[in-house]
């Protein structure tokens, strides 16, 4: 479902009256479904076929993952990623008249409800966390309240957005369809604030690293033995990828590696003989 704020929605509406898109059916024969149709808060226009598989291609969507939709809409998206992708997908629409519409489409598309569902709700209280890919179309203000949310899901799920961005979140990419539509795409990235314990690292008996994270970058202090010897101000966590990279004592030094909850495991300067762990203390 692809929805924008009221008052950008009003003038739009407008404007396509103008035109005569107002007038054009996107539903059914069940339900008649004008262009900037109202809903909670926002209105709904439909989703353009282009723009929907550049989402589900950027999120890399295969089979095996779940793609949830906020604000579903007439079900265009998770059938897509149904149909296309082999994936599970569920809607999540305030609107009935629209879950109805969508259940009815993914019908005509033949997918069993085993791949494809659509349920009424609120995205503020339905739970969508067993999710790997969440695709919205909602606004800036209402991707705004979403944050907090996406952010406390598992590292690693996939977040595409179109059009709007997701207030301080800085994309990971740019999406842009031939017909001009744009999207961006985020990782959850896993939290890593706080102090890191390293075992591995050569020229020092005891390395740690401070860390102040700010969604998937991070600022960090390390120090060997007790003193501190780099500040690093370009680390990144990508997902569960944690990397960064510092100076000391005239020797260049990269960490690569996975974060699985409180452990981090990867190499020193991408060799293979050098394995670094770490561990998170409270």
């Amino acid at each position: 479902m692809t929805k924008i704020p009221t008052l950008q929605a009003l003038l739009l509406a407008a404007a396509l009256a103008l035109t005569g898109c107002a007038a054009t059916n996107y539903g059914d024969e069940q339900l008649k479904l004008s262009m900037a149709s109202a809903g909670k808060d926002i209105l709904w226009v439909p989703s353009k076929i282009d723009i929907v598989h550049k989402m589900l291609d950027a999120a890399q969507v295969q089979p095996g993952d779940i793609v949830y939709d906020l604000g579903s809409g007439d079900g265009i998206i998770p059938i897509e990623a149904a149909k296309k992708y082999g994936a599970r997908a569920v809607g999540i629409e305030y609107n009935g008249d629209l879950v109805a519409l969508a259940q009815r489409n993914a019908q005509r598309a033949g997918l069993a409800q085993a791949w494809v569902s659509f349920r009424k709700g609120d995205v503020f209280v339905e739970d969508f966390s067993e999710a790997s890919v969440v695709t919205l179309y909602m606004g800036e203000g209402v991707n705004a309240r979403l944050m907090p949310k996406l952010l406390k899901m598992r590292p690693g799920t996939r977040v595409v957005s179109n059009t709007f961005r997701i207030e301080s979140w800085i994309p990971d990419r740019e999406l842009r369809s031939a017909s001009g539509d744009v999207a961006f795409l985020w990782t959850v990235p896993a939290p890593i604030e706080g102090r890191w314990d390293f075992s591995g690292i050569p020229d020092a008996k005891a390395v740690t690293l401070y860390v102040s994270q700010k969604k998937q970058f991070f600022n960090a202090n390390i120090h060997f033995d007790g003193k501190r010897v780099a500040q690093i101000d370009d680390g990144v966590i990508a997902g569960t990828q944690m990397s960064l990279e510092f100076t000391h004592a005239n020797k260049k030094y990269s960490l690569r590696g996975q974060v699985e909850g409180s452990r981090f495991s990867g190499r020193l300067n991408d060799d293979p003989r050098l394995p670094v762990s770490a561990v998170l203390r409270p």
